[in-house]
């Protein structure tokens, strides 16, 4: 639901007359609770609300005071007609993992159910979740404006865990979902205790002939997917920060760009110059002209041309490297003689590339033609005062920035040797 939608909604429900606290529907014993689920009060009315402390391994690293947050609903399609009917929060503590989960034994007692759960999510510093950005949080607060609570819902700040998983582990997984995480980077498979189709049956058939076993399945796949998100929170921040002992190539470039993305430069800069080091693999030489890229931008045109030209070396099939390095020698160095003999090197080492270079060589070759005159040396004389010409602007912005011609803010670490 939109932020527009939702005020109007909350417009209209504010001019029928708010849910106050004293005229909460209360619980109807004749409904049978879960097992294991007691009722709580709250200012709205009875809430069912279950407990479990268990044991907790030490986590490393330890994501500190964050609430792990995990929801069931009556469909997956959200807007005003899916209700949460569970919520479960894990939340470490002093001896172990806290696990809470509120249930919503009937519509009626909604309120005290979103109450309840915001007193499980308000003491944490953070909230975790897998796919909540998208789903779980929206439809929360899609319930707060129908169960007409009082202002928003509001929580402590949010990380996605899904979203993380797809930045640093797409290029290794085939499916990003929870079922297939835990058994790839948690390292387990679990045998789900009821299918996700199934759960919104299991409340259904709860609100018509009360408790049965399928409800408690569903009830303990909620448990079992929060759990899950403590240990898997962990993980992906040992990968962010670089732990992982076995990262390759493509995982340091899945991270560079993902610090890069969000705002941590000096970080993707590392990254990024690890996946070049290895210096094998699509995947390194992507992170070389990823930075050579960079580079240029700063115009530092020496180190990024320090560094094509040892990516073509090393990347001797890969015609991106090639290309790249034309495009610098033609406009920034202003060399075209070089970009054809680039050019036509790789033409000769990639024969299935080579047709399609032949439009930038032919090019190439009439640029270079009227400058080579009948000995060649006017042509020498003309790249030399375009170098000169060059060097002099580029000079004046690498000054104006603080560091001089070839040495831009990260170029101490472009040197790079095998596997840095």
């Amino acid at each position: 639901m939109s932020a527009l939608a939702a005020s109007s909604l909350r417009d209209r429900l504010n001019r029928l007359g708010g849910l106050a606290p004293r005229t909460a529907p209360r619980f109807q014993p004749a409904l049978e609770a879960p097992r294991g689920f007691e009722p709580v009060e709250t200012p709205y009315g009875v809430a069912f609300l279950r407990q479990d402390v268990m044991p907790l391994k030490p986590l490393d690293p330890d994501p500190g005071s964050v609430a792990y947050l995990d929801t069931e609903t009556t469909g997956l399609s959200g807007g005003s007609g899916t209700l949460v009917f569970a919520a479960a929060v894990a939340r470490p503590i002093d001896c172990g993992l806290r696990v809470a989960q509120v249930f919503l034994p009937q519509p009626g007692m909604e309120p005290a159910f979103l109450y309840a759960l915001h007193e499980e999510l308000r003491p944490a510093s953070a909230i975790a979740s897998f796919n909540g950005a998208s789903f779980d949080l929206p439809i929360l607060r899609t319930r707060w404006v129908m169960a007409r609570m009082g202002g928003e819902l509001v929580h402590p700040r949010h990380v996605d865990l899904l979203t993380l998983v797809r930045a640093l582990y797409r290029h290794r997984m085939e499916s990003c979902t929870l079922r297939a995480v835990e058994e790839r980077l948690l390292g387990y498979e679990r045998e789900d205790p009821i299918a996700g189709a199934l759960v919104p049956d299991a409340y259904f058939t709860y609100m018509r002939v009360g408790s049965s076993p399928l409800l408690e399945l569903a009830l303990e796949h909620n448990r079992l997917d929060v759990i899950s998100l403590v240990y898997l929170h962990s993980v992906l921040l040992k990968r962010l920060r670089g732990a992982d002992a076995d990262m390759d190539a493509a995982d340091w470039l899945a991270l560079g760009r993902h610090r890069f993305r969000r705002g941590a430069r000096a970080d993707g800069w590392r990254a990024l110059r690890n996946a070049t080091g290895f210096f094998d693999g699509a995947a390194a030489a992507t992170a070389g002209l990823w930075i050579t890229r960079r580079l240029v931008r700063r115009r530092s045109i020496d180190a990024a041309d320090r560094l094509l030209e040892r990516l073509d070396g090393a990347f001797a099939d890969d015609v991106r490297v090639a290309v790249a390095r034309a495009r610098l020698l033609e406009w920034r160095r202003r060399d075209p003689s070089r970009a054809l003999s680039v050019v036509e090197a790789a033409q000769r080492r990639v024969p299935e590339a080579a047709a399609g270079l032949e439009p930038r060589r032919q090019r190439l070759r009439r640029k270079v033609e009227p400058l080579r005159g009948g000995d060649g040396s006017g042509g020498d004389r003309n790249r030399g005062r375009d170098r000169r010409k060059g060097d002099r602007g580029e000079g004046w912005l690498q000054a104006s920035l603080g560091y001089g011609p070839g040495q831009g803010l990260d170029d101490a670490g472009i040197e790079l040797g095998p596997g840095a």
